[in-house]
């Protein structure tokens, strides 16, 4: 009899399911998951289906709307993937023509259990570098491509990979390391503090998104979590001060550049450079196969793109899913946040779910005197 369920992180089954799969991501573990939930408000939930046919797996956090778009009845959930890449997991054993057709019926019965838990929209970022079957998806919901991300094929020579490197940047990394500029690998987290300190500074300067300001108790527990997965780098100024600073994760091959800080100006942004090079050198030592260095904000071809598409020609696809699995609920959610903002909402293949958008404040309206 096949595996149907929606399970909680405390499930045991979680962690037996990922070993289904040959290849996941740190987003798929159950601990991951929660912290996203409690940062979220929500609950970490995973759909998972087995049979002697195929195995699904999806992590999700499932919350309440926001409660003021909810105008009457009861509380609407939806069901959002965690930040990052928190990929549904696909592992098919039947022909191409049976795979399609399990894997239709797999999201029909997702749909299913969503909606019999008033989830009335479900969102999902498809990971670059797992391969998902996208058929049944672009059937099921609505498929989003965004555009590509860079990453580093950690299989090949030191050499090829320096040979991959943007010529300007090899200039940069040797003038650094003549200068006295150090890298230094911090697998304890014991300088946490200065990647606070470089990464909250970051942020301000560039104007990120509310999102991008996770707090240190966050990043804390995100460090914990991940044990022998995580590792911190920095570079260290001749004059001993950190001017880049850099979050990396590691899972089954896979290398993330999770999160960064440099210093203002040249000095902090060649360190960068440096460090993601040498972090590249070590991780290839290690024995991963791929370091995915993402995109640029919202998978843009904009200066942060450019900037890593410095260090490998190789690109990947980010997409996202979006499937509604209750319309009429969908809809009044939709109109509400219309009347209370006195703007359209997004269409599917915009912001989603549409009622969660912020948009920013009006501006201020200048008074003069007379």
């Amino acid at each position: 009899m096949p595996l149907d369920d929606v399970i909680d992180a405390g499930d045991p089954r979680w962690s037996e399911f990922l070993r289904k799969f040959p290849r996941h991501d740190f987003y798929h573990l159950p601990a991951y998951v929660t912290l996203e939930a409690e940062r979220r408000g929500g609950r970490a939930r995973a759909y998972v289906y087995h049979d002697n046919l195929g195995t699904m797996m999806i992590p999700f956090v499932e919350s309440s709307a926001p409660l003021a778009m909810q105008p009457s009845g009861l509380p609407t959930q939806d069901a959002l993937a965690p930040y990052g890449y928190t990929s549904p997991l696909v592992e098919l054993r039947g022909g191409e023509r049976e795979n399609g057709e399990l894997l239709a019926r797999v999201l029909e019965r997702l749909a299913e259990h969503l909606r019999q838990r008033n989830i009335c929209a479900m969102l999902m970022r498809f990971h670059p570098l797992l391969p998902v079957p996208q058929a049944s998806f672009r059937t099921h919901g609505r498929l989003v491509t965004h555009g590509e991300t860079v990453w580093c094929n950690l299989r090949q020579s030191p050499e090829a990979l320096w040979g991959e490197t943007r010529g300007r940047y090899r200039s940069y990394i040797h003038a650094l390391e003549r200068e006295g500029y150090q890298v230094e690998f911090d697998p304890a987290g014991r300088d946490m503090d200065a990647f606070f300190e470089i990464y909250y500074d970051t942020m301000r300067r560039v104007n990120a998104a509310p999102d991008y300001f996770f707090s240190k108790e966050y990043l804390q527990s995100l460090q914990k979590l991940l044990g022998e997965r995580f590792l911190l780098a920095h570079v260290r100024s001749p004059a001993g001060r950190i001017v880049s600073s850099g979050f990396f994760t590691f899972c089954q091959g896979l290398v993330q550049y999770h999160l960064s800080g440099n210093d203002i100006g040249d000095e902090g942004a060649n360190a960068l450079k440096l460090l993601l090079h040498r972090v590249r050198l070590q991780a290839r030592d290690a024995g991963y196969e791929k370091f995915h260095l993402g995109g640029g904000v919202g998978a843009r071809k904009d200066s942060l793109f450019q900037f890593k598409s410095g260090f490998s020609p190789q690109r990947a696809t980010f997409c996202t899913w979006r499937m509604v699995v209750d319309q009429p609920a969908y809809d009044r959610l939709c109109r509400q946040w219309e009347r209370l903002n006195r703007a359209m909402a997004d269409p599917p293949e915009g912001f989603f779910p549409a009622y969660r958008k912020m948009l920013p404040p009006p501006p201020a309206i200048e008074r003069r005197c007379a």
